[in-house]
This record gives structure tokens, C-alpha cells and sequence, in this order.
């Protein structure tokens, strides 16, 4: 049964809780840093992230242009470049200076692909540009997004309302509000650029069934498939789904909008990339009901062009991985270049 998100606003749920350098301000100014008396970082009672006493109120979108960097939401305080004040996390190595997109400007903090002639999904791959920033003020580093098809803005938000505690929804872009349908925006995080025991996992604390982690990790022999193929470099992570719920926990905004916004949502309810485990019934980890599982090489073709290469596989409703398909092909994709990328 789908819902409008009209309707979907009316139905209860509940859903296991969601687990920087300057902040930018709103449109791209700097704002006041408002020191708090508690000494910690994390989610705030107040629905905003604190680093290291420092409430973080910056938020993007609404600038007059496209911006990769600006999601899932308009709020993005970048949590870790302001909690951990390292220097230059992402700078050096393949997949943050070519994938990502350092390499060409070193202002530049995330970098588009798409597959070609067919173009059947495009993938924003991000650095260390704040987007990915999570309800439990977690993700906000190394963001992986993929995308299939999209909608014109204003293209009414509908939600699967099957399952109070995951409701599927569609997702509006913060910066270009284009409107993908429900599954058809997937999110997660490249973290070391191999998946291990730490990404079987939600926030600090949520650890998935330990059985389905080691599955995933003995695909092809715990080898990746592309090892000596001569990649420059090779990597793997996992997807998830964007799903909405109801948390009265939440005071704004900040972790529902812009997709739950033209229902005039203000509060009460948070969006996310769903890696929140199941439970097996008895209060055992269970382990989140869909998973896309990649392996990318990154190649230079004999005409000079980036190209990333790789297989899929996925966790769905099941204790297992299986394999969806191999050597599928994507490249860059920027504005005029015929690729018809929606940024």
C-alpha cells in the first residue's frame, strides 16, 4: 500500500535510534558558534549536532546553483571536520583525489559518474565536503551516493507505509530538489575502502547478525574481484535504502528536510540511509533488511578518461549475499558533456 506523505504523517512509528575547521553558515555564510555549558559531541537535545562544545547550525541549499556537496538534507553542520580538527583527512590517495575529485580542484568535495549510452543510475562519490551527516550526527565523511532516474521538482514525496518503523520514501535532492522514487537512492560510506567487521554495523553500537557480516565478507574468498587487473585502485562498501519514520525526539527540521517538507513538516520526524539491523525475534542483531555490496576498480581507458569498473551484489529479505551482476562500467558525468546528469 503506498502512502502520500500527507497520509504517512498520520501513522505512528518507531524505529531503533540513529546513533570539523570552520562550519559554513546558511548559503554559504558564516554564523555565530554558540558555546553550550555541556561538554560533549553528538546529537543534541535541541536536534542539532554538537562538536567539542560547539552547537553547529550551518545549513546549505538555496544558493542559485547546484551543489554536489549539499546532502541528504539541508542541514550540514560537518560534524567531523569540526569534532576531530584534522588537518586534511582526505587528500592523497585514489579514491579521494580521482573518484571523489580533489585532483581537478582541491575546493572540489565530490565528483559524478554515470554509466554510458544508457545512463541507468548516476553515483555522487564525496570527500570530506560534509555531506552524509546522519540523525545520530554520525556519516558525514566519505558519503557514497547512488541514484536512479529522477523527477522534476515538485513531483509529490510518496511513501511506502508497510512497515511503520522503515518507511521507504522518495528523496528530494536538497540542492537541485529533483525527486528520486522510493529505492531509488541508496546511501552509504566508502570508511577504510574495504568492507570489514566495523561496517557490519549502525552508529558506535548496533552491531549486525555476526553470521550475515561474515557472509558479505567472504564474497569471492575475502579476495576482491578486480585484484591484478592492474586498477589503480581498488575498493568496496556497502548501500542502503532511504527510509523516514516518526521520533518525537526530533525538534526541527534538520534530519527531514527538504524531503518531507512541502507536507509541512517541521518535527517529529528524521530520514536516513537505512543500516539499522532487525532483530531475529529475540532481541538477538538481525541485520538490515536490504544491502547493495560493490567492489570498484578504478582504471584510466587508452584514451586517457577515468573509468570505474565493478560487480554487485545484494542482501535482500535474506541471511546472504547474492550476485546481481559483474564488470559494470560507469565514468564521469558533468554538465554538457551529453551525459544528461541531473546536477
Amino acid at each position: 500500500m503506498l502512502f502520500t506523505v500527507a497520509t504517512l504523517l498520520s501513522i505512528s512509528a518507531h524505529t531503533p535510534p540513529h546513533d570539523g575547521m570552520l562550519h559554513v553558515g546558511e548559503n554559504g555564510s558564516h554564523r555565530q558558534q554558540q558555546l553550550v555549558a555541556q561538554g560533549f559531541s553528538g546529537l543534541g537535545t535541541d536536534t542539532f549536532c554538537y562538536a567539542n562544545n560547539i552547537k553547529l547550525t550551518s545549513n546549505c541549499g538555496g544558493a542559485g546553483g547546484p551543489d554536489l556537496s549539499c546532502s541528504p538534507f539541508n542541514y550540514r553542520p560537518f560534524q567531523f571536520n569540526f569534532q576531530n580538527q584534522t588537518p586534511n583527512p582526505c587528500s592523497g590517495d585514489p579514491y579521494t583525489e580521482i573518484v571523489a575529485g580533489a585532483a581537478l580542484n582541491p575546493r572540489q568535495g565530490a565528483r559524478a559518474w554515470t554509466s554510458y549510452p544508457n545512463r541507468s543510475d548516476y553515483w555522487v562519490f564525496h570527500n570530506c565536503d560534509g555531506a552524509g551527516i546522519q540523525p545520530d550526527c554520525l556519516g558525514d565523511i566519505k558519503y557514497i551516493e547512488r541514484f536512479e532516474g529522477y523527477n522534476k521538482p515538485g513531483t509529490e514525496v510518496v511513501c511506502d507505509g508497510k512497515d511503520g518503523s522503515r518507511n521507504h520514501c522518495s528523496m528530494v535532492h536538497p540542492s537541485t530538489r529533483t525527486v528520486f522514487d522510493k529505492f531509488k537512492y541508496w546511501g552509504g560510506w566508502y570508511g577504510f575502502g574495504k568492507i570489514g567487521t566495523n561496517d557490519c554495523q549502525a552508529g558506535k553500537s548496533r552491531s549486525w547478525n555476526l553470521d550475515v557480516c561474515n557472509k558479505i565478507l567472504s564474497i569471492n574468498g575475502g579476495k576482491h574481484p578486480y585484484e591484478g587487473t592492474g586498477a589503480t585502485a581498488l575498493f568496496s562498501f556497502m548501500l542502503y535504502p532511504w527510509v523516514c519514520n516518526s521520533d518525537q525526539a526530533m525538534q526541527n527540521s534538520n534530519f527531514s528536510s527538504p524531503t518531507l517538507e512541502e507536507s509541512g513538516t517541521k518535527q517529529g520526524w528524521k530520514c536516513y540511509v537505512d543500516n539499522e539491523p532487525l532483530t531475529d525475534g529475540n532481541d538477538n542483531p538481525g541485520w538490515p533488511p536490504l544491502i547493495e555490496i560493490y567492489f570498484f576498480a578504478l582504471y584510466k581507458t587508452t584514451d586517457g578518461k577515468d573509468q570505474l569498473k565493478f560487480d554487485k551484489y545484494m542482501v535482500s529479505n535474506k541471511n546472504y549475499p547474492e550476485l546481481i551482476g559483474k564488470a559494470y562500467e560507469i565514468y564521469p558525468c558533468n554538465p554538457g558533456d551529453g551525459s544528461n546528469c541531473p546536477w
